[in-house]
């Protein structure tokens, strides 16, 4: 039964949490009232400085994460110091004094208090795409309007970009050599079957169009895949040349 009461009453002090810490601070606002009509600008500035801070603690609390707690009862000894010493005018260290104990009782207070976990950190925006996936999506998009049209020669001229595409995918160092042809011949296709997709009616060029941007994406893949033969050929010779002259051949 205690303890059930005890639950209780924490969960009471969770929901109203940092409200009781204004009612340490009321003594301030009749002691302003006093210093302003006394004309004592040190003694004003020294309550507003604490009721200030007082307020910046019950903020803090009211939020309720972790560590809240101990934000606030470090902002209520800032605040209670600096009014010990400007409005009170108390002698050193009795404000440093007062200050520990707004710290020790603030702690004190709030000790058995649940707090949150400070939430997770956004996460972190995705990459942007590179070069290779970003044409990967216009082809893919191009590749859907040829098959839903049943063009065949789009249909030819897009997978045969694509095993561009896929060429570079294995082969990035020979991204250099493909760019321009991605960047003409991918806007170009891109337009045509925007065109198309529109309405438009296709001229009488455009099959024979479409079927050179075919062959010129062949012989693009063709002469790649040459070039890399022609490097494998001069690494077997390099390496047939050295093992000659170790003796081991």
């Amino acid at each position: 039964m205690l303890q059930a009461l005890v639950q209780a009453g924490i969960g009471v002090r969770a929901r109203f949490r940092g409200l009781a810490l204004p009612f340490f601070a009321l003594p301030l606002v009749p002691a302003a009232l006093v210093f302003a009509l006394a004309g004592q600008s040190r003694g004003v500035t020294g309550c507003l400085l604490g009721l200030g801070f007082t307020a910046l603690a019950v903020r803090q609390m009211r939020r309720g994460r972790q560590g809240d707690a101990r934000r606030a009862g470090w902002l209520m000894a800032v605040g209670t110091g600096l009014a010990a010493g400007l409005a009170a005018r108390l002698a050193f260290p009795m404000p440093l004094v007062m200050a520990g104990l707004a710290l020790l009782g603030t702690r004190l207070l709030y000790a058995e208090i649940p707090e949150l976990a400070p939430p997770p950190p956004p996460p972190a925006p995705p990459p942007p795409p590179g070069p290779i996936e970003a044409a990967r999506a216009r082809l893919d998009r191009i590749l859907d309007a040829a098959r839903w049209r049943q063009d065949s020669h789009l249909l030819a001229t897009a997978e045969a970009m694509t095993g561009v595409l896929e060429d570079l995918v294995a082969r990035p160092e020979r991204l250099p050599l493909a760019r321009r042809f991605l960047a003409v011949h991918l806007d170009g296709l891109e337009r045509i079957t925007a065109r198309l997709q529109a309405g438009a009616t296709p001229p009488a060029t455009l099959a024979p169009l479409l079927d050179d941007l075919a062959r010129t994406a062949t012989e693009l893949r063709d002469k790649v895949r040459r070039e890399e033969s022609e490097a494998l050929e001069i690494q077997v010779k390099v390496l047939a040349d050295r093992l000659k002259q170790e003796g081991f051949a």
